[in-house]
């Protein structure tokens, strides 16, 4: 019917050329075959999927956002060096400092991949997806102890403090930034223990701290290229409350896990008390303390009984007393304490006086006289008698006793000035002077005080109700207010701290 049959195919068949043609044929097709079978355990292709039969890596890594692409190409190089570094040290809080640093690199990838997919979130879930970090950060934190790997650890946690980047805007870079140096400063003590051409010295320890240092440092290009305002994310994405990122993703920029260290040798067992009596009592056999002197406390010269070569005490050392500090008196113009009749007026004149010089007493008989006070330091002065008027200039802790003055007891350019009033004065005039007390004499409270460019003033009186000193002080500070009708003009009302 048009084919061919089996009788006609069997001459064919039996033909021993055409049977060594297919027996070449079939061995060459084995041979392509099982090197194809090779070609597809390598590229990780399961046998028949045809081309769309990529792994899920693979199919991960094709569908992964820009932001994501270049993470883990910036990441993977230095994070695959830490952790070998890690492996180099062995031990197991090197082991444990590599956990550390993978889990906070995969959690920081899956919000980093939330954040492309999905729309912002509120504050409260971004802090939720931020949870994972935080308590890397704080189980890193614990670790922290007084130990050979104290410096590892703070390094770790100073730099992984660098991921709240994820929350700050707008400017997350400074932050990295300032984290980095952070972590390097704890890094350098640990370069510095193991620097070069010392017994200590070790590449793995540096390789540890320069591998870490540049994992964080990525951070600040990829940032500033992909997150230049805080992290960025998908405007059109779907909801991060309800995203779960793959697990792939996570694994994505973990590396193979590091080949485990090798087992230290185990430390030798010590030995119990009762054995080691024995060891201990022979390394001491050659020792004897019989021809040894004893040293009494005359030959010790610490102590007051020492005895010198000539068997006398030696004087005990006298405590040396610190010198008084020199007083510097400040006083100004001529010593002098007389009566002037001149064109300028009839006045006495006090100046330059000090405490050597005792109570300087002015008995003033003529109420038409005046006294001038210059250049006193830690003086005394009585004016006895009544006078027309009082003037204080450049004294300084000094005392100024009045009887009755008639016009103005006035102080310019001193500091902490006493001034007592026995009897009455109708105004004290206080310009340029720090600290000023006045005493105003019992039952006379009439005295207006005036006050410019002055400080620490007080006023001190006898209160007629129960008879005790009372001060109040002079207020400094005052409140100003604009007021424009009728005419404009400053308001000046004393300040709420003197309301008490």
């Amino acid at each position: 019917s048009g084919g061919y049959s089996d009788r006609a195919l069997l001459p064919l068949a039996r033909s021993p050329l055409l049977s060594e043609a297919m027996a070449n044929l079939q061995t060459l097709l084995d041979q392509f075959s099982s090197r194809l079978d090779l070609v597809e355990q390598t590229l990780g292709i399961s046998g028949g999927s045809g081309a769309g039969g990529g792994s899920p890596a693979a199919a991960a890594a094709e569908d992964a956002p820009a932001s994501i692409t270049a993470y883990d190409a910036f990441s993977k190089p230095h994070l695959d060096a830490f952790v070998e570094a890690c492996s180099q040290i062995g031990g197991p809080e090197l082991t444990k400092c590599s956990e550390l640093v993978q889990g906070a690199w995969a959690a920081q990838r899956a919000f980093l991949l939330t954040a492309a997919k999905c729309k912002k979130p509120s504050d409260q879930v971004r802090m939720e997806m931020l949870k994972p970090i935080a308590d890397i950060i704080k189980e890193t934190a614990s670790l922290v102890k007084r130990d050979d790997f104290e410096h590892h650890y703070k390094t770790l946690q100073e730099g992984l403090s660098c991921m709240n980047w994820l929350m700050i805007e707008p400017s997350p870079r400074d932050w990295i930034e300032a984290q980095v140096g952070a972590s390097d400063y704890s890094a350098n003590k640990i370069r510095i223990k193991y620097k070069r051409n010392t017994e200590q010295f070790s590449p793995a320890q540096h390789q540890f701290c320069d591998a870490f240092k540049k994992l964080l440092s990525g951070l600040v290009p990829y940032s500033k290229e992909h997150h230049v305002a805080g992290v960025a994310w998908n405007p059109r994405g779907e909801d991060a409350a309800s995203f779960s990122p793959p697990a792939a993703a996570a694994a994505a920029a973990t590396p193979a896990a590091a080949p485990k260290a090798a087992a230290a040798p185990p430390k030798a067992a010590p030995k119990p008390a009762a054995a080691a009596a024995p060891d201990l009592k022979n390394a001491l056999s050659g020792f004897s303390t019989s021809g040894l002197k004893k040293v009494t406390k005359d030959m010790q010269t610490w102590r007051s009984e020492f005895k010198g070569a000539d068997g006398a005490a030696a004087p005990v050392p006298k405590k040396k007393t610190p010198a008084a500090r020199p007083v510097v008196v400040k006083t100004k113009g001529t010593k002098m304490c007389e009566f002037k009749s001149d064109g300028q007026g009839k006045r006495w004149c006090v100046e330059a006086q000090t405490k050597d010089d005792g109570v300087v007493g002015v008995d003033v008989t003529d109420a038409k006289h005046s006294v001038n006070i210059y250049g006193c330091f830690q003086a005394t002065i009585d004016v006895r008698g009544k006078c027309k008027g009082v003037t204080i200039d450049s004294c300084e802790r000094t005392k100024v006793i009045v009887d009755t003055v008639l016009s103005v007891v006035e102080l310019i350019n001193c500091k902490r000035m006493h001034i007592e009033i026995r009897n009455s004065t109708p105004v004290v005039n206080i310009d340029k002077t720090d600290g000023c007390s006045t005493m105003l004499a019992p039952g006379n409270f009439a005295t207006t005080f005036t006050t410019a460019k002055s400080s620490e003033m007080l006023v001190s009186f006898t209160d007629p109700k129960d008879g005790e000193i009372k001060e109040v002080p002079i207020p400094e500070q005052f409140t100003h207010e604009l007021i424009l009708e009728p005419t404009p003009k400053m308001t000046a009302n004393i300040s709420d701290l003197y309301a008490h």
